[in-house]
C-alpha cells in the first residue's frame, strides 16, 4: 500500500492541480447511469469499463484533441486523469481500437 501512494505521489508531480481539480469536479458531477457500465460478452472478458471510455473522450473534448491518438498519449503521460477517468493506471491503458469500437458502437 505505501508504494502505490508513493506512485500517486510521483504522477501528481506531472499533472497540474488545477488539472486534477477541474476533472475531479467534472467527473464527480456526471451522471452515466444511463450508460451500461460493462456490456456481456459471449466471447471472453467484458473489457474496459465503458464510463471510464466515456470519460476520456470528455477529456479529449475538453483538451481540444482531435485525435484518439493524442487522448492516448495525454492520458499515457497524465496517469492521475487516467486515474480520474477510472483507468486501472497499473494495467496497460486500452488501445486505438478499444476507444474507436465504443466510438462506433455510439
Amino acid at each position: 500500500m505505501y508504494q502505490r501512494q508513493e506512485i500517486f505521489n510521483i504522477i501528481e508531480l506531472f499533472t497540474s492541480q488545477k488539472l486534477i481539480n477541474f476533472y475531479t469536479k467534472l467527473f464527480e458531477n456526471l451522471d452515466l447511469s444511463p450508460l451500461p457500465d460493462r456490456l456481456p460478452s459471449k466471447y471472453g472478458p467484458t473489457g474496459y469499463s465503458r464510463h471510464a471510455l466515456f470519460r476520456a473522450f470528455i477529456v479529449m473534448k475538453c483538451e481540444k484533441f482531435a485525435q484518439i491518438t493524442d487522448l492516448k498519449d495525454f492520458l499515457e503521460n497524465n496517469l492521475i486523469i487516467a486515474k480520474l477517468c477510472g483507468f486501472d493506471i497499473l494495467k496497460p491503458l486500452p488501445s486505438y481500437s478499444v476507444f474507436e469500437d465504443l466510438l462506433k458502437s455510439f
